[in-house]
């Protein structure tokens, strides 16, 4: 389904760049469009963090891993006609998310060298909060009087905020010290990211007055980013955004 996704963006790009002459020619009129959206963003991610550090003066190995699937997202556009069929636009997306991390690794034994323990633990509750403003230059095509597509492109500006772990404590059980206790301890990080969308976005204006059009319509759009996390010194890196669908409240006027 994830590999059909782009492939049907494309399609409906391509459908855009050739639609009959006389749609392609149809003026637009409109001088201010704007919409509302729910959708979904699909794809995951992964966030993986591994690290060594000195217990009992051998090297331990921690590794983290949180991987987050598809999930809701809220959209809103607004954009204006500038010169005959081309439009600038700015979109906003925010998407709300949680997964759980999978915290594993080697502990080194307290009595013994060369006799690692190894352990594996789930924490549940790993928040991720991704915003975008989208920087969209695009081409309105009036299909005919209620309904219109506009093909866009251009850059995206995100900002993450993600919990990942940023130390590890370690308990010990007692004697015979097979088994070994951790307990990760949570931080929120930061970052914001550069990257890119193109999309396309299809209205039917059921409503229309002397200065005013209401209506409905969807959304397809593939937009992405690549943050760099830096916890404890090392770098961790995450994807951002992916293809996302929606549908809602569209607004002409």
């Amino acid at each position: 389904m994830q590999k059909m996704m782009p492939a049907a963006l494309l399609a409906a790009m391509v459908v855009g760049t050739s639609v009959p002459a006389a749609a392609q020619s149809r003026a637009w009129e409109d001088r201010v469009f704007a919409g509302v959206s729910f959708g979904l963003e699909s794809g995951s991610t992964d966030i993986t963090d591994a690290r060594t550090r000195t217990i009992y003066a051998e090297p331990a190995s921690i590794t983290t891993t949180s991987s987050f699937d598809s999930d809701s997202i809220l959209d809103f556009q607004v954009g204006a006609r500038v010169y005959g069929n081309v439009g600038v636009s700015l979109a906003y997306h925010a998407e709300s998310s949680t997964a759980a991390a999978q915290v594993s690794g080697s502990i080194p034994h307290p009595l013994f060298f060369d006799r690692p323990r190894s352990f594996s633990n789930e924490i549940d509750g790993v928040d991720r909060d991704e915003h975008a403003t989208h920087l969209q230059i695009g081409y309105m095509v009036p299909l005919n009087d209620k309904i219109d597509m506009y093909v866009y492109g251009g850059p995206s500006f995100f900002r993450v905020k993600q919990e990942l772990v940023s130390d590890v404590a370690v308990a010990e059980q007692g004697a015979p010290f097979n088994t070994v206790v951790v307990q990760p301890t949570f931080q929120e990080f930061k970052k914001n990211a550069t990257g890119y969308n193109v999309g396309v976005d299809l209205a039917y204006m059921f409503m229309t007055t002397d200065t005013l059009r209401l209506g409905v319509g969807g959304f397809a759009r593939l937009t992405k980013a690549t943050a760099e996390l830096t916890v404890d010194g090392a770098t961790v890196e995450t994807d951002l955004g992916g293809f996302q669908v929606g549908i809602g409240a569209r607004i002409r006027f």
